[in-house]
């Protein structure tokens, strides 16, 4: 167990955690990262970004840890709206303007690894927080299980990167102060060898579903269907067997992946809760879905992690140091710099 003191935790090590731990790096003599996964996880899961997530990364330093990853860009798409098909493309004179489709088992563990070589970020996986110290009203540790063995951590800054469903944003009073049901449900697979142009991206709006098509990898694609809870209950058929049909009778994707194959299994979640919980309080921090989280039918998520990471690391930089450094207005800043994004989601769930 890795016990002492540490200037930053940060339990999670996905794109919030990781991309924060990069981020506060340079401000902390050491910065511990604490992730629950196991390296070789697998997660039914992509991140999929355009020009403003493109702009976030490289505002983060990132941009380069992602193109490495090995996604091809997307310099157009093809939008199918009923039966009415348009075709789009991207400015290439923009160096921004693309398109970008990754799995996370493949830029998690990038993330991590760029913050990693920082020098001064140390990962231990699998931890898991089993609780937060609390002391005077401030956050000062974590009681964090590795190895079957508990230990006590100390911090100057704790940072939760733990996802939407945070047990620690609780321990710590992080309370949601705004909550949207969601009636939407999100499913994806990977395939391979699909008979598809790499360089372009599907999508089919249709009555109560969204059928999109990336290209993520060498030979492989993300196939995602966003999925209206009312299209379940009317059909009566599992989301996995209505993904399958729709993928199938799809007059684009139904031809390709009757050629290639399919290569992981259908994974997805639904009814998920678009929240927001307070950004910062004595001694912690919220990045990421664990204080903002947006409904994945629109895609925002990974920008908005990203720009609760750069928001924290603004106001860190601003001080000098992690020690010290105010935290109080960063939940009305983070507010009003996604307010746009929270708007677009909130109408498409409740549309």
């Amino acid at each position: 167990m890795i016990a002492g003191h540490w200037e930053v935790v940060v339990v999670g090590g996905r794109i919030a955690g990781a991309s924060t731990a990069w981020a506060l790096a340079p401000y902390a003599e050491r910065v511990l990262v604490l992730d629950a996964s196991r390296a070789t996880a697998f997660w039914p899961q992509q991140s999929t970004w355009d020009r403003s997530g493109n702009l976030a990364w490289a505002e983060l330093g990132l941009l380069e840890t992602v193109l490495a990853c090995g996604a091809p860009r997307t310099y157009g798409d093809t939008q199918r709206i009923g039966e009415d098909i348009t075709e789009r493309v991207y400015p290439r004179e923009d160096a921004y303007s693309y398109r970008m489709s990754v799995p996370r088992e493949v830029l998690d563990p990038a993330l991590l690894a760029a913050a990693h070589s920082r020098g001064n970020v140390t990962v231990l996986r699998p931890a898991r927080v089993r609780d937060v110290t609390i002391d005077a009203g401030r956050a000062r540790g974590v009681t964090v299980r590795h190895d079957a063995v508990d230990g006590e951590i100390t911090c100057d800054l704790l940072v939760l990167a733990d996802g939407r469903l945070s047990r620690n944003a609780q321990r710590v009073g992080a309370s949601a102060y705004r909550v949207v049901e969601s009636p939407w449900f999100a499913l994806l697979a990977y395939y391979e060898n699909l008979p598809l142009p790499a360089d372009r991206s599907y999508f089919s709006l249709q009555d109560r579903s969204v059928l999109i098509s990336t290209p993520c990898g060498d030979k492989q694609w993300c196939v995602a269907l966003d999925l209206h809870q009312s299209l379940i209950d009317e059909t009566g058929r599992h989301p996995a067997r209505s993904y399958e049909r729709m993928v199938r009778d799809d007059p684009h994707l139904g031809p390709a992946v009757a050629t290639g194959r399919r290569t992981t299994p259908i994974g997805g979640a639904g009814r998920m809760r678009m929240l927001r919980r307070p950004m910062s309080g004595p001694g912690w921090c919220l990045v990421g879905d664990a204080g903002y989280h947006l409904d994945p039918v629109t895609a925002q998520g990974t920008r908005a992690a990203l720009v609760t990471a750069r928001i924290l690391r603004d106001r860190v930089a601003g001080a000098g140091r992690v020690a010290g450094a105010d935290l109080t207005g960063l939940t009305d800043e983070r507010d009003a710099a996604l307010d746009a994004d929270w708007a677009y989601t909130e109408q498409i769930v409740r549309a």
